[in-house]
Protein backbone atom coordinates (compact mmCIF):
# COMPACT_ATOMS: atom_id res chain seq x y z
CA UNK A 1 0.00 0.00 0.00
CA UNK A 2 2.75 2.77 1.14
CA UNK A 3 5.03 1.70 -2.17
CA UNK A 4 1.68 2.09 -4.42
CA UNK A 5 0.92 5.63 -3.26
CA UNK A 6 4.39 6.51 -3.74
CA UNK A 7 4.57 5.31 -7.07
CA UNK A 8 0.94 7.35 -7.76
CA UNK A 9 2.33 10.46 -6.11
CA UNK A 10 5.50 10.52 -8.52
CA UNK A 11 3.61 10.21 -12.07
CA UNK A 12 1.67 13.20 -12.52
CA UNK A 13 5.25 14.72 -11.17
CA UNK A 14 7.12 12.77 -14.01
CA UNK A 15 4.32 13.27 -16.32
CA UNK A 16 4.38 17.11 -15.64
CA UNK A 17 8.22 17.30 -15.88
CA UNK A 18 8.21 15.46 -19.78
CA UNK A 19 5.40 17.27 -20.96
CA UNK A 20 6.91 20.58 -19.60
CA UNK A 21 10.24 19.42 -21.18
CA UNK A 22 8.62 18.11 -24.48
CA UNK A 23 6.66 22.13 -24.62
CA UNK A 24 10.36 23.72 -24.58
CA UNK A 25 11.69 21.67 -27.01
CA UNK A 26 8.93 22.34 -29.24
CA UNK A 27 8.96 25.65 -28.77
CA UNK A 28 12.76 25.78 -29.42
CA UNK A 29 12.10 24.03 -32.69
CA UNK A 30 9.66 26.24 -33.84
CA UNK A 31 11.79 29.46 -32.95
CA UNK A 32 14.54 27.93 -34.91
CA UNK A 33 12.10 27.30 -37.43
CA UNK A 34 11.14 30.85 -37.80
CA UNK A 35 14.67 32.14 -38.06
CA UNK A 36 14.95 33.27 -41.14
CA UNK A 37 18.35 33.30 -43.62
CA UNK A 38 20.13 37.06 -44.21
CA UNK A 39 22.09 37.15 -47.60
CA UNK A 40 24.81 39.56 -46.02
CA UNK A 41 26.27 40.04 -49.91
CA UNK A 42 26.14 38.98 -53.48
CA UNK A 43 28.54 39.06 -56.26
CA UNK A 44 28.78 42.84 -58.33
CA UNK A 45 31.76 41.74 -60.58
CA UNK A 46 31.28 41.12 -64.35
CA UNK A 47 34.91 40.82 -65.71
CA UNK A 48 34.32 37.57 -68.25
CA UNK A 49 37.21 35.29 -66.95
CA UNK A 50 35.64 34.29 -63.66
CA UNK A 51 32.62 32.64 -62.43
CA UNK A 52 29.73 35.02 -60.97
CA UNK A 53 27.37 34.99 -58.69
CA UNK A 54 30.00 33.33 -56.56
CA UNK A 55 30.93 33.74 -52.99
CA UNK A 56 33.16 31.36 -51.70
CA UNK A 57 35.59 29.91 -48.49
CA UNK A 58 34.15 32.68 -46.13
CA UNK A 59 36.32 32.95 -42.71
CA UNK A 60 34.58 35.03 -39.84
CA UNK A 61 35.29 36.56 -36.23
CA UNK A 62 33.44 38.00 -33.44
CA UNK A 63 34.58 40.22 -30.35
CA UNK A 64 31.99 41.41 -28.43
CA UNK A 65 28.69 42.11 -30.43
CA UNK A 66 30.95 42.67 -33.86
CA UNK A 67 31.22 40.12 -36.48
CA UNK A 68 33.18 39.90 -39.50
CA UNK A 69 32.67 37.46 -42.10
CA UNK A 70 35.56 37.73 -45.15
CA UNK A 71 34.95 35.41 -48.54
CA UNK A 72 36.28 35.62 -52.20
CA UNK A 73 33.79 37.11 -54.67
CA UNK A 74 33.96 35.67 -58.43
CA UNK A 75 36.14 32.59 -57.83
CA UNK A 76 38.18 31.96 -60.85
CA UNK A 77 38.20 28.16 -62.24
CA UNK A 78 41.93 27.74 -61.38
CA UNK A 79 42.26 30.06 -58.53
CA UNK A 80 41.52 33.32 -56.80
CA UNK A 81 38.44 36.00 -57.38
CA UNK A 82 38.02 39.39 -58.39
CA UNK A 83 37.91 40.88 -55.24
CA UNK A 84 37.85 40.06 -51.43
CA UNK A 85 34.55 40.91 -49.83
CA UNK A 86 33.90 41.46 -46.45
CA UNK A 87 30.31 41.93 -44.49
CA UNK A 88 29.92 43.31 -40.26
CA UNK A 89 27.49 43.83 -37.56
CA UNK A 90 28.07 45.76 -35.05
CA UNK A 91 25.09 44.39 -33.46
CA UNK A 92 25.16 40.18 -33.26
CA UNK A 93 24.43 39.59 -36.94
CA UNK A 94 21.06 41.31 -36.80
CA UNK A 95 21.73 43.79 -39.40
CA UNK A 96 25.03 43.93 -41.39
CA UNK A 97 27.07 46.17 -43.82
CA UNK A 98 29.10 44.69 -46.51
CA UNK A 99 31.61 45.76 -49.48
CA UNK A 100 34.44 44.70 -51.02
CA UNK A 101 38.84 45.37 -50.55
CA UNK A 102 39.60 48.56 -52.21
CA UNK A 103 43.15 49.24 -54.22
CA UNK A 104 43.34 45.18 -54.35
CA UNK A 105 42.69 43.65 -57.15
CA UNK A 106 41.80 45.15 -61.16
CA UNK A 107 38.63 45.21 -60.42
CA UNK A 108 38.20 46.78 -57.24
CA UNK A 109 36.84 50.16 -56.45
CA UNK A 110 39.80 51.98 -56.91
CA UNK A 111 41.50 49.46 -58.72
CA UNK A 112 45.01 47.53 -57.58
CA UNK A 113 47.76 45.64 -58.92
CA UNK A 114 46.84 42.15 -58.57
CA UNK A 115 45.31 40.00 -60.91
CA UNK A 116 43.62 38.23 -58.13
CA UNK A 117 43.15 37.82 -54.87
CA UNK A 118 42.60 34.27 -52.51
CA UNK A 119 42.48 33.08 -49.09
CA UNK A 120 41.02 35.50 -46.52
CA UNK A 121 41.12 35.16 -42.99
CA UNK A 122 39.91 38.18 -40.67
CA UNK A 123 40.76 39.11 -36.96
CA UNK A 124 40.69 41.46 -34.56
CA UNK A 125 43.18 43.30 -32.49
CA UNK A 126 41.70 44.55 -29.53
CA UNK A 127 44.78 46.79 -28.05
CA UNK A 128 45.01 49.15 -31.43
CA UNK A 129 40.87 48.38 -32.43
CA UNK A 130 42.25 47.46 -35.42
CA UNK A 131 39.78 44.42 -37.78
CA UNK A 132 42.06 42.58 -40.16
CA UNK A 133 41.56 40.86 -43.35
CA UNK A 134 44.48 39.10 -44.40
CA UNK A 135 44.62 37.39 -48.27
CA UNK A 136 47.08 36.64 -50.86
CA UNK A 137 47.97 39.40 -53.82
CA UNK A 138 48.20 37.23 -57.42
CA UNK A 139 50.12 39.41 -59.62
CA UNK A 140 50.79 36.54 -62.27
CA UNK A 141 47.91 33.25 -62.21
CA UNK A 142 50.57 31.37 -64.55
CA UNK A 143 53.91 32.55 -63.08
CA UNK A 144 53.25 34.71 -59.69
CA UNK A 145 54.57 36.15 -57.48
CA UNK A 146 51.93 35.65 -54.96
CA UNK A 147 51.93 38.40 -51.92
CA UNK A 148 50.69 38.34 -48.40
CA UNK A 149 48.36 41.88 -47.70
CA UNK A 150 46.05 42.77 -44.81
CA UNK A 151 43.54 45.34 -45.45
CA UNK A 152 42.62 47.08 -42.03
CA UNK A 153 39.34 48.49 -40.37
CA UNK A 154 39.57 51.62 -37.92
CA UNK A 155 35.91 52.25 -37.62
CA UNK A 156 34.61 48.73 -36.52
CA UNK A 157 34.80 46.49 -39.57
CA UNK A 158 32.80 49.36 -41.24
CA UNK A 159 35.38 50.18 -44.29
CA UNK A 160 38.34 48.86 -44.93
CA UNK A 161 41.51 50.77 -46.30
CA UNK A 162 44.15 49.70 -48.26
CA UNK A 163 46.17 46.87 -48.70
CA UNK A 164 49.51 47.16 -46.17
CA UNK A 165 52.48 44.36 -47.16
CA UNK A 166 53.15 41.84 -45.02
CA UNK A 167 55.48 39.44 -47.37
CA UNK A 168 56.60 40.71 -50.69
CA UNK A 169 59.71 38.79 -51.96
CA UNK A 170 58.96 37.13 -55.16
CA UNK A 171 57.73 33.95 -53.99
CA UNK A 172 54.70 32.16 -54.33
CA UNK A 173 53.37 32.37 -50.71
CA UNK A 174 50.09 30.63 -49.62
CA UNK A 175 47.58 29.51 -47.17
CA UNK A 176 47.92 32.68 -45.23
CA UNK A 177 46.07 33.15 -41.49
CA UNK A 178 46.28 35.69 -39.40
CA UNK A 179 45.51 35.98 -35.28
CA UNK A 180 45.66 38.41 -32.48
CA UNK A 181 46.39 38.63 -28.73
CA UNK A 182 43.46 39.77 -27.36
CA UNK A 183 44.62 39.03 -24.01
CA UNK A 184 45.03 42.26 -21.70
CA UNK A 185 47.06 40.52 -19.02
CA UNK A 186 49.39 38.81 -21.97
CA UNK A 187 52.71 40.35 -22.32
CA UNK A 188 52.53 40.24 -25.83
CA UNK A 189 48.89 41.90 -25.68
CA UNK A 190 48.47 43.81 -29.43
CA UNK A 191 50.26 41.36 -31.18
CA UNK A 192 49.35 39.85 -34.37
CA UNK A 193 50.27 36.94 -36.46
CA UNK A 194 50.49 35.61 -39.63
CA UNK A 195 51.04 31.98 -40.96
CA UNK A 196 51.60 31.48 -44.63
CA UNK A 197 53.62 28.56 -46.51
CA UNK A 198 56.11 29.24 -49.10
CA UNK A 199 55.48 27.03 -52.12
CA UNK A 200 58.42 28.37 -53.73
CA UNK A 201 60.79 26.88 -51.31
CA UNK A 202 59.58 23.34 -50.10
CA UNK A 203 56.22 24.50 -48.41
CA UNK A 204 58.35 26.64 -46.05
CA UNK A 205 56.38 27.28 -42.80
CA UNK A 206 56.59 31.53 -42.23
CA UNK A 207 55.55 33.37 -39.39
CA UNK A 208 55.11 37.42 -39.38
CA UNK A 209 54.80 39.49 -36.84
CA UNK A 210 53.26 42.81 -36.45
CA UNK A 211 52.74 44.76 -32.82
CA UNK A 212 51.13 47.98 -34.29
CA UNK A 213 47.39 46.78 -35.44
CA UNK A 214 48.90 45.78 -38.96
CA UNK A 215 50.61 49.09 -39.90
CA UNK A 216 54.09 47.39 -40.11
CA UNK A 217 55.24 43.62 -40.14
CA UNK A 218 58.55 41.94 -39.30
CA UNK A 219 60.78 39.74 -41.14
CA UNK A 220 59.44 35.92 -41.96
CA UNK A 221 60.44 33.61 -39.09
CA UNK A 222 60.48 29.77 -39.79
CA UNK A 223 60.89 27.09 -37.61
CA UNK A 224 64.62 25.85 -36.44
CA UNK A 225 63.81 22.48 -38.90
CA UNK A 226 62.47 24.55 -41.65
CA UNK A 227 59.14 22.69 -41.79
CA UNK A 228 57.62 21.93 -44.71
CA UNK A 229 53.75 22.58 -44.11
CA UNK A 230 50.29 23.67 -45.13
CA UNK A 231 47.25 25.38 -44.06
CA UNK A 232 48.49 26.08 -40.78
CA UNK A 233 46.20 27.76 -38.19
CA UNK A 234 48.07 30.07 -35.50
CA UNK A 235 45.87 30.21 -32.00
CA UNK A 236 46.77 32.57 -28.74
CA UNK A 237 46.88 31.27 -25.53
CA UNK A 238 45.56 33.96 -22.67
CA UNK A 239 49.66 33.74 -20.99
CA UNK A 240 50.59 35.18 -24.66
CA UNK A 241 52.10 31.51 -25.91
CA UNK A 242 51.46 30.85 -29.82
CA UNK A 243 50.53 27.37 -31.19
CA UNK A 244 50.18 26.77 -34.32
CA UNK A 245 48.74 23.34 -35.39
CA UNK A 246 49.50 22.69 -39.17
CA UNK A 247 49.56 19.82 -41.44
CA UNK A 248 52.81 18.50 -42.68
CA UNK A 249 52.88 19.01 -46.72
CA UNK A 250 52.12 15.59 -47.91
CA UNK A 251 48.96 16.33 -45.28
CA UNK A 252 49.86 13.06 -43.60
CA UNK A 253 50.11 14.18 -40.07
CA UNK A 254 48.86 17.08 -38.28
CA UNK A 255 51.92 19.10 -36.39
CA UNK A 256 52.54 21.76 -34.18
CA UNK A 257 54.64 24.58 -33.26
CA UNK A 258 54.83 27.54 -30.77
CA UNK A 259 56.22 30.74 -29.95
CA UNK A 260 56.44 31.68 -26.42
CA UNK A 261 58.54 35.39 -26.75
CA UNK A 262 56.21 37.45 -28.96
CA UNK A 263 56.91 35.62 -32.22
CA UNK A 264 60.22 36.27 -32.10
CA UNK A 265 61.25 32.39 -31.89
CA UNK A 266 59.62 29.70 -32.92
CA UNK A 267 60.14 25.67 -31.73
CA UNK A 268 60.50 23.09 -34.00
CA UNK A 269 57.40 20.82 -34.68
CA UNK A 270 55.99 18.17 -33.41
CA UNK A 271 53.95 15.51 -33.99
CA UNK A 272 50.31 16.55 -33.13
CA UNK A 273 48.62 13.40 -34.68
CA UNK A 274 49.29 11.06 -37.97
CA UNK A 275 46.14 11.41 -40.83
CA UNK A 276 44.80 8.05 -42.23
CA UNK A 277 42.88 7.92 -45.03
CA UNK A 278 40.74 5.11 -46.84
Amino acid sequence: MTHSSRYTSRTPLLLALILSLLGVLCFSTLAFAAEQLVQISSDPFTNPDSNHKTQVEPDTFAFGNTVVSTFQSGRFFDGGASDIGWATSTNGGETWTHGFLPSATVNSTPPGVYARNSDPSVAYDAKHRVWMISWLGIKNPSTGPVDVLVSRSTDGGRTFGPPVTVIADGQFNDKNWTVCDDTSSSPFYGHCYTENDNASNNNLVQMTTSADGGLTWGSPQTTPDHACVIGGQPLVQPNGTVIVPIDDCFETAVLAFRSTDGGQHWSRVTLAAQILSN
